[in-house]
């Protein structure tokens, strides 16, 4: 795992970039931006143009191969399926369920209490503490420790006087680990349930969409456009795979290496930025490197992929695919608004005019290989399935006993509308909402 998370650092610029650019102006803005030490303004320079591929790779005959890959599709069903679990999602989310008193008196784990509350310090209501009518779900973990468990067993209408402490870990820092006392009334035990799906209820989520059938039309075109680039990069892949294993290639270029690793080095960097930690901290911490593993597996992994680009560019010359720059100018125009670029030559400059062109290569290889090959496809399952899912664990845990690295996680760039994993970014909190009391 740690050596796909290398991968890509370094072939994942342009994304890598596109985040951390981003990210670094908010970093500044809030003060925790770190300063970086690569000489960026080099990086990506190099390219595989730079060198006669047949230099390094003897090709292999790769025009007898069969290669069979996993198709990806979804159905009317998965729209409504996806469009249930977005609705509870964002109902939940918002907090839009219907409250109805139920007939009980005694709160017990798991109940929904209706509740009034003022949280002091020293005697003193602090900010973000105090609420009237808030509705609860007892066990959920919402507030501080303590809270909860305290109204287990409480009556309705009683008054009660938590005695707790704030986590020391707590994001404000007038109240982590300190003691506090909150006030709580209980009004009400009440029942939970969605409300009725109609085009106003869309409307309030604030997603741009008015009506149900919008929303709907809004996911489909998400689920197709998932669908096609999942089963366009398993093509690819497989290939791919097939037909490098066919080819032989000497050491790359040093100065080709040097500048893998510099990219790896610079997207490294502009994630630390995000994070506003430092890159040694973001290798050890985050990626779960020290120092010399971290230079270890970006050397193999710069020499892996200077290998591919010189095979890309081998397959390229016998192909007579051939890139002008008014080709990879082309491609820039095309996509740079998509990455949220200014302009083709912002994306360019980013990514390293080196490296682009490369990028841009291997697509048209992709492609002419995609002619040259024998694709047999298997039966297509639904990418909202479990199948789907059991699909890509079974892939993530094979990569993982082989190589024999740690789970790396890292937020912020996960996709929504896969499954029922929406991205919580996506829902603009309500200002009215106080959050003090919530651990995360």
């Amino acid at each position: 795992m740690k050596k796909k998370l290398l991968a890509m650092l370094l072939a994942a610029g342009m994304v890598l970039s596109l985040c951390a650019c981003g990210s670094e102006e908010k970093a500044k803005e809030e003060g925790t931006a770190t300063e970086t030490t690569t000489a960026t303004t080099e990086v990506g320079k190099v390219s595989s143009k730079d060198f006669n591929p047949d230099d390094y790779v003897t090709l292999g005959d790769f025009s007898t191969i069969q290669v069979t890959v996993d198709v990806v599709n979804y159905t009317d069903a998965d729209v409504e399926t996806q469009f249930q679990d977005e609705v509870e999602y964002y109902v939940d989310s918002m907090d839009l369920y219907k409250y109805t008193p139920v007939d009980k008196t005694t709160v017990e784990e798991g109940d929904v209490v209706n509740i009034d509350y003022l949280g002091k310090k020293d005697g003193v209501a602090f900010d973000g503490g105090t609420a009237q009518g808030h509705n609860l779900e007892i066990g959920s973990g919402s507030f501080i420790d303590g809270f909860e468990e305290g109204l287990v067993g409480a009556k309705v209408g009683e008054k009660l006087v938590l005695n707790l402490t704030f986590p020391e870990e707590y994001h404000s820092e007038d109240l982590a680990g300190q003691a506090v006392t909150f006030d709580v009334t209980v009004n009400s035990i009440n029942e939970k349930e969605l409300p009725e799906v109609t085009d106003e209820l869309i409307k309030s989520f604030d997603l741009g969409f008015d009506t149900i059938a919008a929303y709907k039309e809004d996911i489909k075109t998400y689920l197709q456009e998932s669908c096609d680039d999942t089963n366009k990069t398993e093509r690819e892949t497989a290939v791919w795979d097939q037909v490098y294993a066919l080819c032989t290639v000497s050491d790359p270029p040093q100065e080709m290496v040097d500048d893998a690793k510099a990219m790896v080095k610079k997207n490294a960097e502009m994630y630390a930025s995000y994070y506003g930690v430092d890159f040694d901290q973001f290798i050890t911490e985050y990626m779960g490197y020290t120092k010399e593993s971290f230079e270890e597996e970006t050397n193999t992994s710069a020499i892996e992929t200077s290998k591919e680009k010189l095979v890309i560019a081998a397959i390229a010359k016998k192909a007579g695919i051939e890139l002008s720059d008014e080709d990879v100018k082309a491609a820039a125009e095309a996509e740079y608004e998509d990455y949220g670029y200014e302009s083709a030559d912002a994306l360019i400059q980013d990514m390293g005019e080196g490296t682009y062109y490369d990028y841009v290569l291997s697509a048209k290889v992709y492609e002419y290989l995609a002619t040259c090959v024998t694709i047999v496809e298997n039966e297509p399952i639904s990418i909202l399935s479990d199948e789907y899912y059991e699909m890509e664990d079974e892939e993530e845990l094979d990569e993982e006993e082989a190589e024999g690295g740690d789970i790396v996680v890292i937020d912020g760039d996960e996709e929504v509308f896969e499954g029922e994993d929406i991205e919580e970014d996506y829902v603009e909190e309500d200002p009215t909402e106080e959050l003090i009391l919530q651990t995360e």
